[in-house]
């Protein structure tokens, strides 16, 4: 008889646990601290629209590159910030430059990112996507959310502050890549020049994140996403290859249906496991709460019980609340025949791996060698970066969370990982803060724009960004 009261108390006792823990699980409150500058709006969005005017434009392809553009761009920044530049010492790191302002100490310096290279443009625009037209509503142009209006709310934050007598109390840096689109060397050339200078940032912060709608399931509220981590990258090109021949004539087997066959191996395999990582786990403590559905709080405030329904709803949903959960394997590029009748003597597909945190290209490559068991198939690394770490969530993201609550008092503030990549991947090995959030609130048809047609950005976006710089340099 003592055996089965022992039996029905485990259940009772889980039952309390998950109803303890759902009772406890609220959302943290934050005063309402709406706190707005007094800042010249016109200079601000002319300046916006100047910077949109610049054709700089990365290319892979480098004779498609207009040099001239950049440096009319860099000369630019030089003219329309005279504070900045009385102060600052500057530097040239490939297409990329660095204003450095001294503080009154050089021990736990911030450095502040954007970039100013754009994508080309294609398609047909309503308006010239080099014009920088403004109108009631919005400023129109290439690189309006990517992300020069994010380096613009920097160099007018900074130029306001300084024209209003502020002095730092640490170190401030503003790094600018001009070559951020097509994975350049700006940004690694910036930071291998911090490391010579034995310069370790305390904090960075660049694009990445912003303020997005229906985040999460049953929570109404905005939530400004703030990238703490980023996965990696790992680009392959499998290759096969026979003697080739003609189509009338053809073998059972040929590049093309080696490479079939491989294709099918890997999109049916189940190599890539699902883990809950911290930057995850951080955003669903963050936001869940803030969930009107019951149910969604009772899974999240118990991970330790109901994690694999978790998996199994990210499994369902797919997109990118999959991704944030696994190593993803896309198929990308596929090259082989020239002519309809012709059999190819090589073909090759290209596969694009996203890396999850805990998870290493070696690793990746290994799975693939064991799941295609094909000697006839070369396995070529065509570009690798590894998951960034993961950032601290302190007292230097509480500066950046204070900053985003006085510029949008009616937000969640919620850590993430960033599935797509930007350049302050790169400072993750000399700094243990590196924040991803681009100060701006988008709809689902902005995110379309991005590397999109008709590019724009609202004017409220315009003064709101140079609001948060000034709300998170008032903390400098």
């Amino acid at each position: 008889m003592t055996e089965w009261y022992a039996l029905l108390l485990v259940p009772i006792i889980a039952i309390l646990v998950v109803v303890t823990r759902t009772v406890k699980f609220k959302p943290n409150q934050f005063p309402e601290m709406k706190k707005k500058h007094e800042i010249d709006e016109k200079r601000v969005i002319e300046s916006l629209s100047k910077m949109l005017q610049f054709k700089t434009v990365s290319n892979l392809d480098e004779k498609k590159v207009d040099r001239n553009e950049f440096k009319k761009f860099r000369d630019f920044l030089k003219e329309r910030y005279p504070k900045i530049n009385e102060v600052a010492t500057y530097s040239e790191h490939e297409a990329g430059v660095l204003f450095h302002i001294k503080g009154d100490s050089d021990e736990k310096p911030i450095v502040l990112m954007s970039h100013y290279d754009v994508v080309p443009v294609f398609g047909e625009w309503k308006h010239d996507p080099f014009s920088g037209k403004i109108d009631e509503t919005s400023v129109y142009g290439r690189g309006a959310l990517d992300t020069k209006s994010s380096l613009n709310a920097v160099m007018e934050s900074v130029e306001h502050a300084l024209l209003n007598d502020k002095t730092f109390k640490n170190d401030l840096y503003l790094a600018f890549s001009g070559d951020e689109e097509v994975f350049g060397p700006s940004a690694p050339s910036i930071v291998h020049y911090f490391k010579e200078q034995g310069i370790k940032p305390y904090l960075v912060l660049d694009e990445g994140g912003a303020i997005v709608s229906k985040m999460f399931p049953g929570v109404k509220q905005k939530a400004a996403v703030v990238g703490i981590a980023e996965k990696g990258f790992l680009n392959i090109k499998l290759t096969a290859h026979s003697k080739g021949g003609h189509a009338s004539t053809p073998p059972k087997d040929t590049p093309i249906t080696d490479l079939a066959k491989a294709v099918t191996l890997l999109n049916k395999n189940k190599q890539f496991k699902l883990k809950m990582t911290y930057p995850v786990k951080q955003l669903f403590y963050a936001l869940a709460p803030h969930s009107k559905s019951l149910g969604i709080k009772i899974l999240f405030s118990n991970l330790w019980l109901f994690l694999p329904i978790v998996k199994i709803i990210a499994k369902k949903t797919g997109g990118e609340f999959l991704s944030m959960f696994r190593t993803t394997q896309a198929f990308t590029l596929a090259e082989g025949s020239q002519a309809i009748n012709v059999l190819p003597s090589t073909a090759s597909i290209g596969v694009n791996y996203r890396l999850r945190q805990g998870e290493t290209s070696e690793q990746v490559i290994q799975k693939i060698k064991k799941v295609i068991k094909n000697p006839n198939i070369d396995i070529e690394t065509t570009a690798v970066c590894e998951a960034s770490t993961v950032s601290l969530v302190d007292e230097g993201y509480s500066m950046l969370q204070k900053a985003i609550c006085q510029t949008w008092p009616d937000v969640i503030v919620a850590p993430y990982l960033m599935v797509a990549t930007t350049d302050s991947r790169h400072y993750h090995e000399i700094c243990e803060r590196v924040y991803k959030f681009s100060p701006m609130d988008v709809s689902k048809a902005d995110l379309a724009k991005i590397h999109g047609i008709d590019e724009d950005i609202t004017i409220d976006n315009v003064v709101h960004g140079v609001n948060f710089y000034l709300n998170l340099i008032d903390q400098l």
